[in-house]
């Protein structure tokens, strides 16, 4: 059984020459002279008989071992080895955001100063889990005692909005698309963005997974911008790309021959001016003007407020609803009303390979009338190399027919599709000036004179275009 004063002081030995001492922890055993000037061979049989008697089983050196300070080490311990704390793996590496600023925490709607790169992640994403702690492995003292490590620590885990948790508490996943953010310490998944200011060089292009983008500033030249649900923009667009997957709204102004505004849905803009590009799957709102701009839009067009429509292309699958299309200087504004895009689209891809095969058939039939001629001539001198080419041809030659045969079945079913849309009109509450242009279905109204509030539309009785007066309900729809 060791003594206290084995802990403490130390047992002396030897006739009081060397001291022998034990760490508090029990795992070193230490023998130091008790006069450092008096030069006593340590007897290593005594010192192997007072560990006997002090209990000291473990750890025995064969020899010991000098220290720093001249004492000698007689015996160690094995440590334990202490438990890791449980820890963070990550799946996804997210955007980090020290102190984000919660701008509605009911809607889970956050503006990040430092942007950095968007992470997008897929509703059902893991994005994380947490590393179990470890029990450690126990270790032994000098006396033969078994010394329990500590464990590890838990970690709690704390969660943003859009994660869910595994029933284990250990796997956190994304619980809607959007962007993947370590905020403050806590995993989120946001399906929506803010950009507090413009999109500058600080900020870089932006693609964004979630449901809606708000950008508080504008957009300038050279950038893109990018979402698949709705896009807010509160300034303007300038010879930059915006695309959306939902709507677009754009409560500033659209101008430069590079802009393009692109949207799934409905697109709704203050203002266009000098060539920008609209392509929208839904409606085309305009709160103001557009002036020689040109857009492929899938449902109706709106120009309210001053609801002025000048210059540029617009293929339009509804009616269209201004206040005045084009202006006294007869600037032409061209409008094919009641046209799919898509449709549209594919008349005009079937009529380019439809001429395309027209010729290369054409070319054929021109090469084998040709070689035929030659053959009848020469006879028997009607070189070989030439009879294969005359084969070729000849066995080209049907595949193109059929091919030109059911390129023009199909233009003639999409021209026939088409001249049936035309039910859509266009509504002039305003004016009407020369130089406008009005397409619908297959029949075009060059616009010579002036007209106020009127109708643009399609008789079917004479197949042609033809401009009424509106009625009262008519003018009312635009109030």
């Amino acid at each position: 059984m060791a003594s206290d004063k084995l802990f403490k002081s130390g047992v002396e030995f030897q006739d009081g020459a060397f001291v022998l001492k034990v760490s508090k922890d029990r795992l070193c055993a230490v023998v130091r002279a008790s006069d450092t000037e008096k030069a006593v061979d340590l007897d290593r049989e005594v010192l192997q008989k007072l560990l006997a008697e002090e209990g000291i089983v473990y750890g025995l050196l064969p020899e010991p071992a000098v220290r720093s300070d001249g004492s000698l080490f007689v015996a160690r311990g094995l440590a334990p080895q202490h438990g890791e704390d449980s820890r963070v793996k990550m799946h996804v590496k997210p955007s980090v955001v020290r102190v984000p600023k919660v701008k509605d925490p009911g809607r889970d709607q956050v503006d990040f100063r430092e942007l950095g790169s968007i992470v997008n992640v897929e509703k059902g994403r893991q994005l994380l889990e947490i590393i179990p702690p470890t029990p450690g492995t126990p270790g032994k003292d000098l006396f033969g005692a078994e010394v329990p490590p500590k464990p590890g620590k838990e970690r709690k885990l704390r969660t943003g909005p859009g994660v869910s948790v595994s029933d284990d508490g250990r796997k956190v996943y994304a619980a809607c698309t959007g962007k993947f953010v370590m905020a403050d310490g806590k995993p989120g998944v946001y399906e929506e963005h803010v950009v507090s200011g413009d999109v500058d060089m600080s900020v870089g292009n932006i693609a964004f997974g979630g449901k809606k983008l708000i950008v508080n500033g504008e957009v300038p030249m050279g950038f893109s911008v990018k979402c698949r649900g709705d896009i807010v923009i509160a300034k303007g667009v300038y010879n930059s790309l915006v695309m959306a997957g939902g709507k677009l709204t754009v409560r500033g102004s659209a101008v430069g021959e590079e802009t393009v505004l692109r949207a799934r849905g409905d697109v709704e803009i203050t203002f266009m001016e000098n060539g920008p590009g609209v392509e929208a799957g839904g409606d085309l709102i305009i709160n103001d003007s557009a002036i020689q701009s040109h857009g492929l839009v899938g449902g109706a067009i709106y120009a309210k407020g001053q609801g002025v429509l000048v210059g540029g292309k617009y293929i339009v699958g509804g009616s269209v609803y201004v206040r005045d299309l084009g202006t006294d200087a007869e600037v032409q504004t061209i409008l094919h009303v009641g046209v799919v895009p898509s449709i549209q689209g594919r008349k005009q891809k079937i009529d380019e390979d439809l001429h395309l095969w027209a010729e290369r058939l054409n070319e054929i039939i021109k090469n084998i009338s040709a070689l035929e001629k030659m053959k009848k001539e020469q006879g028997a001198r009607f070189p070989e190399e030439r009879a294969e080419l005359l084969g070729k041809y000849k066995k080209a030659m049907p595949k193109a027919m059929d091919r030109v045969n059911v390129l023009t079945e199909q233009a003639n079913a999409l021209e026939k599709e088409l001249e049936q849309m035309v039910a859509e009109s266009v509504y002039v509450y305003g004016t009407i000036y020369p130089g406008a242009v009005v397409s619908i279905g297959s029949a075009t109204r060059y616009v010579t004179s002036e007209e106020q509030q009127c109708v643009v539309y399609f008789d079917q009785s004479t197949r042609q275009i033809l401009i009424r007066k509106m009625n009262q309900e008519e003018q009312a729809l635009f109030k």
